[in-house]
């Protein structure tokens, strides 16, 4: 339950976190009256439909224009994603199951928004819009591809039961019938797509006879996810508590400078542009407590003090970059670190071994604690696509659990990271 709190702090600095600088790319828009302007567009990681964009006909412009669909038919941002105006109907029926309506529900709003175009094709064009209610999905038909929206309803029937009404399947199977691609394979496809984006482009990326190869190519989406490797070294202070038995029998802090490796998935919130990531990272590092000191009380000798540790850990974050360039990001991120330890060599005694006060080993064990966990704070840069250098912090652990030695440990790491792309 720690590890649990820890991560929901952690993704509660996730709005602020998004809500970062801005992200111009190329693009170009077209006016109401049919003049196209190039120039660039400040790229978001939108979860919904944006109702407004900012544009520069210049990068080194200070004052961007806020445009909206009363402004604008149509922009496209460097072939990424591509939006145009809609004016129409918008159906308002809840689909979450936690907020459906006791009988169906058929009103509408009329609105007029930015449509995501998913694909256009020879015979039809997907759309996508999306708002803080629910996602829809419009299809439009060749030459003027104007949008009617796929049906999905879900509502509850005699109090307690859930109907789906799936109309958005009759829609398309009566498309497919007409631009005769219909067989048992679509059929098929038809009755188990699901009202999302894949479903819907399946569906329509079939009917509009363009295969899977010049689908992920027209969909102008990169990678969803990455994978990275990484070696560091893991710099390991461990320390006492002021006044604890140890430390008044002579015991002090100790530093060590150790390896460690881990690799880890990226996880894209917008594949286009990478800005937003959720990275789960697991990894290794080693690290070595040595305290050599004058034993304080009887037998007043030379003492040492000393283990080995090895940590495993998994780490949950969220990173972002601040600085967004296609060959240099700057970025730092927030995560969890769930760390198991592994413990060897164990001493306590006279320096001059083998030990002379063994006695004291035998009455205060170290009791080493098995695992702990702890906030990750991260920073790094990441060039040349591939490469990337980092600096991390892990704040305090528990060591031990015996009350004579308190040993607790903070943890850092500096090393570079490769990224597969």
């Amino acid at each position: 339950m720690k590890s649990f709190y820890k991560a929901l702090l952690v993704l509660s600095f996730l709005p602020l976190i998004t809500f970062a600088q801005s992200n111009y790319k190329p693009g170009y828009v077209v006016t109401l009256k049919g003049d196209t302007l190039r120039g660039f567009i400040d790229y978001r990681e939108w979860n919904t439909n944006p109702t407004s964009i900012n544009f520069k006909t210049a990068i080194a412009d200070t004052k961007p224009r806020t445009l909206t669909p009363e402004d604008v038919s149509f922009f496209d941002i460097n072939g990424m994603e591509t939006y145009r105006c809609y004016a129409g109907p918008i159906s308002m029926d809840a689909t979450d199951k936690d907020h459906l309506s006791a009988s169906l529900d058929t009103n509408f709003r009329q609105e007029t928004v930015f449509f995501r175009v998913l694909q256009k094709g020879n015979n039809l064009a997907l759309y996508a819009y999306i708002d803080n209610l629910k996602a829809r999905f419009y299809i439009g038909e060749g030459p003027d591809y104007s949008p009617t929206e796929l049906i999905y309803r879900v509502y509850h029937v005699y109090g307690t039961m859930i109907h789906p009404e799936n109309t958005y399947m009759k829609q398309l199977f009566a498309l497919a019938n007409k631009y005769q691609v219909l067989d048992s394979g679509l059929q098929w496809d038809i009755e188990h797509a699901g009202y999302n984006k894949d479903g819907m482009l399946d569906i329509v990326s079939k009917i509009n006879h363009i295969s899977k190869a010049d689908k992920k190519k027209l969909g102008g989406n990169a990678p969803a996810f990455n994978l990275f490797l990484s070696a560091a070294v893991n710099i390991t202070n461990f320390s006492t508590v002021t006044g604890s038995s140890f430390y008044n029998a002579g015991g002090r802090s100790n530093t060590s400078y150790l390896p460690a490796a881990s690799f880890g998935i990226n996880i894209f919130a917008n594949p286009n542009t990478r800005r937003l990531q959720f990275r789960v990272e697991v990894g290794v590092a080693q690290g070595q407590f040595n305290s050599l000191y004058k034993l304080q009380v009887s037998p007043y000798i030379p003492f040492k003090a000393s283990f080995n540790e090895t940590a495993f850990s998994i780490a949950p974050q969220v990173i972002y970059n601040f600085y967004n360039g296609d060959n240099l990001k700057v970025y730092g991120g927030l995560g969890v670190s769930i760390n198991y330890f592994k413990y060897s060599k164990p001493y306590l005694g006279s320096q001059s071994q083998p030990n002379s006060a063994a006695d004291i080993e035998t009455n205060e064990p170290y009791l080493f604690i098995a695992s702990d966990d702890a906030f990750m704070f991260k920073a790094g840069v990441q060039f040349a696509k591939n490469w990337g250098i980092f600096a991390q912090y892990l704040t305090s652990v528990n060591i031990t659990k015996n009350s004579y030695y308190q040993l607790s440990s903070t943890c850092e790491q500096v090393g570079i990271n490769y990224f597969f792309k």
